[in-house]
């Protein structure tokens, strides 16, 4: 298991081309606009902890202008967000809700995960399936207004232009598999740590929602 700690420095290079000293962020505040809770990433041949230092180049406007590694190795393996090699997938319009199928299935890991699968379709009907810690069975309804919250926060995700599967290198973990499918188009997401090599946090939104939604919390209390 191989980890890496990024700590960041953000200077203004409009100051350095002005001949001035540079604005040094303090490390705190940088780490404040970590767009996700993780404190590190996996990369091949790291070895156990390894650090890594960036300086980074920031214009007033906020564009990064400039990144470079000032301690540690830069053969690391970085995973870019939101990128996707068929480029950006327009989400798709509902036509028919009758259509709209939206599932979350979460698995059992190496602990006390539960397991359970959720289907929601276009009238609102919910299916619950419990596996693990116990087989259960369970139905519900949500309005549409509910059903049309959740397929916005899809849209808010940029789902269809996703990876469709974000996986760590280990094996004790829960999976949790997300996916939609409207008027015939649809769109799967796997999520097994996915948020230590790349995933973006909207997935986990996206995740939560259906929970929530579902009412799956009723039932269970989901773990990971």
């Amino acid at each position: 298991m191989w980890q890496v700690v990024v700590p960041a420095l953000l200077l203004g290079r409009a100051n350095l081309a002005a001949g001035q000293a540079p604005i040094e962020i303090p490390q705190q505040e940088v780490w404040a606009h970590r767009p996700s809770g993780v404190a590190w990433i996996r990369a091949p041949g790291a070895g156990i902890s390894q650090s890594l230092l960036l300086r980074i180049e920031v214009e007033p406007n906020g564009a990064v202008t400039s990144v470079k590694v000032t301690e540690g190795r830069i053969s690391y393996l970085f995973c870019r967000r939101n990128y996707r090699p068929g480029g950006n997938v327009p989400f798709p319009t509902v036509h028919d809700w009758a259509s709209v199928k939206i599932a979350l299935k979460r698995t059992v890991c190496l602990g006390a995960c539960p397991a359970y699968d959720v289907e929601i379709d276009g009238n609102g009907d919910v299916l619950f399936t419990g596996i693990s810690p116990a087989l259960d069975e369970r139905r519900h309804h949500i309005s549409r207004e509910a059903l049309q919250g959740l397929v916005e926060v899809f849209r808010k995700a940029n789902y269809f232009s996703l990876d469709r599967e974000y996986r760590i290198g280990a094996t004790d973990l829960p999976t949790c598999i997300t996916s939609i499918s409207i008027d015939g188009r649809s769109m799967p997401v796997t999520d097994y740590g996915g948020l230590q090599v790349g995933m973006p946090t909207s997935i986990r939104d996206v995740e939560d929602a259906i929970d929530e939604v579902a009412g799956t919390s009723d039932w269970l209390k989901p773990s990971r």
